[in-house]
């Protein structure tokens, strides 16, 4: 999570936003079962994990339940490998075997590599607000 933000934001404001500590209670908590339905997705190259991306269940202000991209990063030395596409299959089969309608995602107006992942797979941006964009599309009709 924490090279995410240093991505997006740049060493200074990413590394100081929050500290490993907090970051690592906040995986904990995206994985409890008493707060959350969620799971954690891993991309493997030779013995070294070179991605993730944090799914979960949420409920919108309607009541509807939907599929949460929570987090997602790929090593800049597996970029380009389809290991950001397979990351977002695995999350969206994840999500419709949980009968969820539609998925979403959350990010930074500044992060274009995950923008342009996302709307390679037909998420175009459904909200801007402040520095922020909201991603969704439909998984079930």
């Amino acid at each position: 999570m924490k090279a995410t933000l240093v991505e997006v934001l740049g060493e200074e404001q990413g590394s100081a936003m929050y500290t490993d500590e907090w970051l690592q209670n906040r995986v904990r908590e995206h994985l409890d079962p008493a707060r959350y339905e969620g799971q954690v997705f891993l991309a493997e190259a030779d013995s070294d994990i070179v991605g993730h991306t944090i799914v979960r269940v949420e409920t919108d202000e309607t009541g509807e339940r939907f599929g949460l991209f929570s987090t997602f990063y790929v090593d800049p030395t597996a970029r380009g490998k389809g290991v950001a596409k397979n990351l977002v299959r695995a999350g969206e089969t994840w999500m419709i075997d949980r009968n969820l309608s539609a998925a979403r995602t959350y990010t930074a107006e500044s992060n274009s590599k995950l923008i342009g992942l996302m709307e390679s797979f037909g998420y175009p941006i459904e909200l801007r607000k402040n520095e922020m964009v909201v991603l969704a599309r439909r998984l079930i009709a």
